[in-house]
């Protein structure tokens, strides 16, 4: 009886590594080398990174760097279109999400805007979409597997290089017709934004 209860324990081990190496797509990396092709897995704290002693009151603006946006599946007209409107919602969400995080006068997509607001921040987006099949096929006719989105941000200081703060959030559906798994990939990049202008509006200012 002891045995195969051992053997059980041992079987539901490997199980549970198993579901882990397949929701981060391998070994999961650190929150703060985390990257969409290779992101950190775990809980919402787990995947998130803090530089220590950091004091953001010091910082007036954030400039915010053009998402880099990417996908598993093959590359069409459809699938760029989205990947842009997907940029898009990545970038204005993330606007909207760090001023209102109160800590900025400033947060904007042109950087000579920021610069002119004193010492700065850069706000850097790495997304990963893996469309699915059900997507997938309204996109480029063919695919496999469940849908699945990553988003991995940043705030960074462009002087010193030192990583402020990171976030990696997941997203994307399981099932559903095409066009709603698109529409939740969309509503979950913004979920994901406001997410992490929480994160930075609990940052210390000193």
């Amino acid at each position: 009886m002891a045995i195969k209860l051992r053997m059980r324990y041992f079987l539901a081990v490997i199980c549970l590594a198993a579901m882990s190496c397949s929701h981060t797509g391998g070994v999961a990396k650190s929150a703060k080398d985390s990257t969409a092709k290779e992101p950190a897995g775990g809980s919402h704290e787990e995947r998130t990174y803090r530089a220590a002693k950091v004091k953001i009151n010091k910082y007036q603006a954030v400039f915010i760097e053009s998402p880099s946006v990417d996908t598993t599946a093959s590359r069409n007209e459809k699938v760029d279109d989205f990947l842009k409107q997907l940029q898009g919602t990545t970038s204005a969400s993330l606007q909207q999400a760090l001023h209102g995080s109160g800590h900025f006068t400033t947060v904007t997509t042109v950087k000579k805007d920021a610069v002119s607001n004193g010492k700065y921040l850069i706000c850097r987006s790495d997304v990963m979409v893996h469309f699915g099949s059900t997507a997938a096929r309204m996109l480029v006719g063919m695919g496999a597997g469940r849908s699945k989105l990553v988003v991995v941000t940043s705030l960074e200081d462009p002087e010193t290089g030192e990583v402020i703060v990171k976030y990696t959030g997941w997203g994307g559906a399981v099932g559903g017709f095409g066009f709603q798994i698109l529409g939740k990939m969309q509503a979950d990049v913004t979920t994901i934004a406001q997410y992490f202008g929480n994160l930075v509006r609990t940052l210390p200012k000193a």
